[in-house]
This record gives C-alpha cells, structure tokens and sequence, in this order.
C-alpha cells in the first residue's frame, strides 16, 4: 500500500512539473493579460452571488475558507497552470452545490481572482478549455 501511495505521489508530481514545463515553454503566464475586463466584471458578479458568503468581500477567506487574493493565495498556485486552478473551482465550488458551475462561470470567476491580485486584463479572453489554460502558467504578481 505504501508503494502505491509513493508511485502515486510520483506520478502526480511529474505531471504537476510536465505541465510547469509545459506553460513556461509556451511563455504565457498570468502576468501577459490572460483574461479580458469584461470577464472579471462578470466573475465579480457571480462572485458576489455565489462566493461571497464563505471567502468574503476582500477575497480573503475565512476559517476553513482560503483566501483568493493575496500572498497565500499567489503562493499556493505560483507556478502551476492556470487548469489546476480551473479544475479545483469547477469540481468543488460552491461548497454548498459543488459542480454547478460551467467552463464559462469558471473563466470569469477566475479571471476576476486574478483582477483582484493586480494580474493586468488584456485584449484576448482567458480560455475555457483544459488544454488552452495548461498554456498559461500562473506567476506572481509584479510588485
């Protein structure tokens, strides 16, 4: 049992560091105005109605909430792809209805996070498919 556990930590491993490897090959990451301003007013607006209530206005979270903005935020997923990101929303959020959201409510609700930690918008939208967001990796934000 032990064994597997270690191949498993292994596995997934290698494949958080193909997929670093992966984006910085590509060059994108979040610092390149990945998402469009109309994506983050629209991730706003659900945020308000559906993430409001348990990570707060100022997207610092609460208790066993964690925070989507700020340093431990930007240390947790610096340097992983924007699609672990993305999964982590769709397949648990909201805590109350985990997966209701859809690809596009994902988008905006992370390009808005990614507003509010001062990454720059840009002119093109950010994807809604694994594969386009294993494109972009996530940095921190410029001081």
């Amino acid at each position: 049992m032990k064994g597997r556990i270690t191949k498993g930590i292994a596995a997934l491993t290698a494949c958080v560091g193909l997929a670093t490897v992966m984006a910085a090959q590509t060059g994108k990451t979040t610092r390149d105005g990945v998402y469009t301003e109309s994506q983050a007013q629209q991730g706003h607006d659900l945020y308000v109605s559906q993430c409001l209530t348990c990570h707060q206005a100022n997207l610092e979270g609460k208790e066993q909430n964690p925070p989507l903005a700020g340093s431990d935020f930007t240390t947790k997923w610096a340097g992983l792809t924007m699609n672990y990101l993305f999964t982590q929303i769709l397949t648990t959020m909201p805590a109350t209805k985990p997966r209701s959201l859809t690809p596009e409510h994902v988008t905006e609700l992370i390009a808005y996070i990614l507003s509010a930690n001062k990454y720059p918008a840009g002119k093109t939208p950010l994807p809604q498919t694994l594969e386009g967001l294993k494109a972009i990796q996530i940095a921190t934000p410029q001081p």
